[in-house]
């Protein structure tokens, strides 16, 4: 059912609040500093002096880091005495824990809260891929609305929830347009959560959620529709999904060995995932707070791995992930979003490290 013109403003007025220390595009970071380039190479694989490393995570996320993550094992591999893996709701808290100095390495920080918080000087920079996601992130539209992709009129006049200056606003915001549907039609609001996302879907409270992982789950489960397959999204819209780790700057230059032991062991860990994921995805659902990994780890894979060889090609950190961190802010400055823009992205890149973990 739509929900009353009051409850929409009060919801509003909610998430708004809410959402002013997440992810937004407008958010910006005066401890604004130079990235410091690193030389890995030489000291990859030295005695690590970190006693504690800093590693910040999503819940309900399930990735093959965590196959050691209860068992101390990926700390082993990484070289530390022990990881404080840190759950945060969002890749904006990521990139602002990073910026106080709370967290060491972001594991699968969204790649437009990077861009975002780069652009306005946060001293933080992109070392990898963490995971490619088409259809771990996406829309789902109430299944008695009549939507198809060829009768997306059905959209008009809908409340839609979604995460404000990530990926999944910036997919939403495309695929509107690639619909044909005026963003003017549809109201468009902050989500306090994904999980509050879901549970308004849910109760019918709202005609189409937005968000990514675990709620995308629950959403299919009360009848939802997806607004356009993960396929669709990539290869019509043209909009590739993926995470990317980050790290912080002074850390990187002063552990460069911790920073390229971490991304080695992160292959490590993708390829005995990948070896036996059957043993392995109990175990790390359970590290991600999950009874199990669902589809993103099992049946048709949400998720995927790029090697470190893929990482350093041009399809990835070699050209195209700078190009496309430039396309998404050109698109938010052009909403209004954001103020500006950078002029090259590939600043905010380093692979030295993967080099050196390769």
């Amino acid at each position: 059912m739509k929900i009353t013109r009051l409850l929409v403003l009060l919801l509003s007025l909610a998430l708004f609040a809410a959402a002013c220390g997440s992810d937004d595009a407008t958010d910006t970071s005066s401890e604004a500093s130079s990235s410091e380039s690193s030389d890995s190479g030489d000291d990859a694989m030295e005695e690590s002096s970190v006693e504690t490393l800093n590693v910040a995570y999503f819940s309900g996320w399930p990735l093959p880091p965590q196959i050691g993550q209860a068992d101390g094992s990926f700390a082993d591999a990484v070289g530390v005495d022990e990881i404080n893996w840190v759950a945060l709701p969002d890749g904006g808290s990521m990139a602002d824990a990073m910026i106080a100095g709370d967290i060491d390495i972001s594991y699968s920080i969204g790649l437009t809260p990077f861009a975002v918080k780069a652009t306005n000087g946060a001293p933080i920079t992109m070392v990898g891929i963490a995971v490619s996601y088409a259809d771990a992130d996406n829309c789902f539209v109430q299944g008695d609305l009549g939507y198809s992709r060829d009768n997306a009129s059905a959209l008009e006049g809908a409340t839609i929830l979604t995460p404000i200056g990530n990926i999944t606003h910036y997919k939403l915001l495309n695929t509107l347009e690639f619909l044909g549907v005026d963003q003017g039609s549809v109201d468009i609001l902050p989500h306090e959560s994904g999980d509050a996302t879901a549970a308004a879907f849910a109760a019918g409270d709202i005609q189409v959620g937005c968000a990514f992982g675990g709620p995308l789950v629950t959403m299919a489960d009360a009848g939802g529709v997806p607004l356009l397959t993960g396929e669709e999204t990539s290869n019509e819209v043209g909009i590739k999904t993926y995470d990317v780790t980050a790290v912080r700057d002074d850390f990187a230059a002063e552990n460069p060995g911790v920073v390229t032991a971490f991304l080695k062991a992160n292959e490590e860990f993708n390829q005995m995932w990948a070896a036996d994921p059957d043993t392995n995805n109990p175990i790390i659902a359970q590290a991600a707070g999950m009874e199990d990994v669902g589809n993103f780890l099992a049946g048709e894979t949400w998720f995927t791995f790029p090697s470190v060889d893929d990482q350093l090609s041009d399809a990835w950190l070699g050209q195209s992930v700078a190009e496309v961190m430039k396309e998404q802010l050109t698109f938010f400055q052009e909403q209004g979003e954001i103020d500006s823009v950078a002029d090259d992205y590939s600043q905010f890149i380093d692979t030295s490290f993967l080099e050196a973990a390769g």
